[in-house]
């Protein structure tokens, strides 16, 4: 009796003592499991064996821990393949295969506007060279046209008899007409113009006067000095009265002035007046105009001092 007794607490203390270590051994396991999830570490029975101090077959005997880590392992699958499913990382199928679909779509634009482009310099080309044709063509015509001709045509031109040059006297007075040839002066178109604009009696004026003047001075050319008189409708130094001893004054003293240089050749009757005093030109070779105008009186007293 005391031996069976005995024998139930022995088994007792197996059965608890075979708990306790299980417990243990439950507890290991667990904490093995969570530090491979802490580690991000593969949820494995061999990882889980190894830390946790036992063997995997160990593990296969208890059904609760088996299914346990299966469905952890279950999980993390189902979780990360969520996962990617939703945040594809950057060298994905799926990543990749948007990246070239968009990259295709830029490509065909920028394919259709390089064609447009193409088109357009196409159509540039085009008038470039139509352009280059017409400078040829243009070059060759004028090239034509400035090359003297090796045969040229000399073709008569049928012109209309025209009159003598003398009709053109016609209408001018006959007096005024020989007085100018008696001078030996051509009658040209620019002189019968001129004579044509005026009053005859103021044409007859202007040759005396031209006669005066060509009396006391060289004319180099009287065609053109006689046009000159006739259109400033010059008179001639006719004494109306008795001249005065000034006159005669200024008339020796000019005719002075003009030999030795001292002043220009100009008639007395085209000499300006200011304030009804005669002034002469006074040569100045370092003026622009080569002469200074100054009062008769002034200059006289200029030229005896130099003098």
């Amino acid at each position: 009796m005391n031996k069976k007794l005995d024998r139930e607490k022995q088994t007792a203390v197996l059965v608890q003592a075979q708990k306790q270590r299980k417990q243990k051994k439950r507890e290991q396991v667990l904490c093995a499991i969570q530090h491979l999830q802490n580690s991000g570490q593969p949820l494995t029975f061999p990882n889980i064996a190894q830390i946790a101090g036992c063997s995997v077959s160990y593990l296969y005997k208890w059904p609760e821990l088996k299914a346990y880590i299966h469905d952890l392992q279950n999980h993390k699958t189902t979780h990360h393949k969520e996962l990617e499913k939703k945040q594809p990382g950057p060298h994905s199928l799926k990543t990749l295969h948007q990246v070239s679909k968009q990259r295709i779509r830029e490509l065909e634009a920028q394919n259709q506007e390089l064609k447009h482009q193409n088109q357009v310099l196409r159509g540039h080309v085009a008038e470039i060279f139509e352009l280059r044709s017409e400078c040829e063509r243009l070059r060759a015509q004028i090239l034509k046209l400035t090359q003297p001709s090796h045969n040229p045509k000399v073709v008569p031109i049928q012109t209309k008899p025209h009159r003598a040059s003398n009709t053109g006297n016609d209408n001018l007075p006959q007096a005024i007409v020989q007085s100018i040839q008696q001078m030996g002066i051509k009658l040209g178109v620019r002189l019968q113009q001129e004579i044509n604009k005026h009053d005859p009696n103021i044409v007859e004026l202007a040759i005396k006067a031209f006669e005066q003047y060509r009396s006391v001075n060289v004319v180099n050319n009287p065609g053109a000095c006689l046009l000159a008189m006739i259109r400033d409708e010059a008179q001639p130094n006719v004494p109306t009265q008795q001249a005065t001893k000034l006159d005669d004054e200024f008339d020796r003293w000019y005719s002075e002035a003009i030999e030795i240089g001292f002043c220009q050749n100009l008639p007395k009757n085209y000499l300006p007046t200011q304030n009804g005093k005669l002034m002469v030109r006074v040569v100045r070779d370092d003026l622009p105009a080569q002469y200074q105008l100054m009062f008769w009186r002034e200059a006289k007293a200029v030229m005896e001092q130099k003098n």
